[in-house]
């Protein structure tokens, strides 16, 4: 795929096609460890200007920092919700993951009601575009900007289980929308949907290790 083999050659010597040997990186492939050795020796990860461990490492752990909910135009841009507050994490030059797949950000911009539109490398048509709907997107969670006390990041609250002070299971976290003033939480348990604003008021506890969040209904909120 990124050699070729010249038996011409004494001896026969292997040569490396450096652009397709970056594009194959970029487009979130891994190595075999003698791969990367010649990788390094031919100075292909300075030419991406990225260290390796970056380009590789895709265990690392990440968090979820948006979701792709269609195509937007004709030339692979996406339409994304942000769970991020993270300053910078969509700005041009940042690594996204979809499903373990490396896409750099190639442009941010803003769409209508308050989403995302963002130009991923790799994908180029919307039909590529329009495959993606409902894909999660992450980042590497090392790195991530540190909150003051009963601040949480968007994943961390998503799938978490509601309860009243009164023990009442409201059900999971689904989504979170963005209001501008506060955020909401889509609440969805087996009486259906229920809006919580993330006001004092209402959010009584968050419990992240044990993935529970303990709140009091206001008047109005069911």
């Amino acid at each position: 795929m990124d050699r070729e083999y010249d038996p011409l050659v004494d001896p026969p010597a292997v040569v490396l096609k450096e652009d397709r040997a970056i594009e194959w990186l970029s487009k979130g492939a891994q190595p075999s460890e003698a791969v990367k050795r010649i990788f390094d020796r031919d100075g292909i990860y300075e030419k991406m200007n990225a260290p390796v461990e970056e380009l590789t490492d895709v265990s690392a752990p990440q968090a979820i920092v948006g979701v792709i909910l269609g195509a937007h135009g004709v030339h692979g841009e996406v339409r994304v919700r942000v769970w991020s507050e993270v300053p910078g994490r969509f700005d041009p030059g940042q690594t996204l993951f979809i499903q373990e797949q490396k896409h750099q950000i190639l442009s941010c911009g803003q769409g209508r009601k308050g989403l995302t539109i963002l130009k991923l490398e790799g994908i180029e048509t919307e039909k590529a575009a329009q495959a993606l709907t409902g894909q999660e997107l992450s980042a590497l969670a090392d790195g991530t900007s540190a909150l003051s006390e009963d601040e949480y990041f968007h994943y961390q609250l998503l799938d978490m289980r509601v309860f009243t002070e009164d023990g009442e299971d409201l059900g999971l976290i689904r989504e979170i929308i963005a209001t501008g003033s506060n955020d909401v939480y889509v609440v969805a348990g087996p009486s259906g949907e229920i809006l919580l604003p993330a006001l004092a008021q209402v959010v009584r506890q968050v419990n992240i290790p044990d993935g529970i969040m303990t709140v009091r209904l206001m008047e109005g909120l069911r």
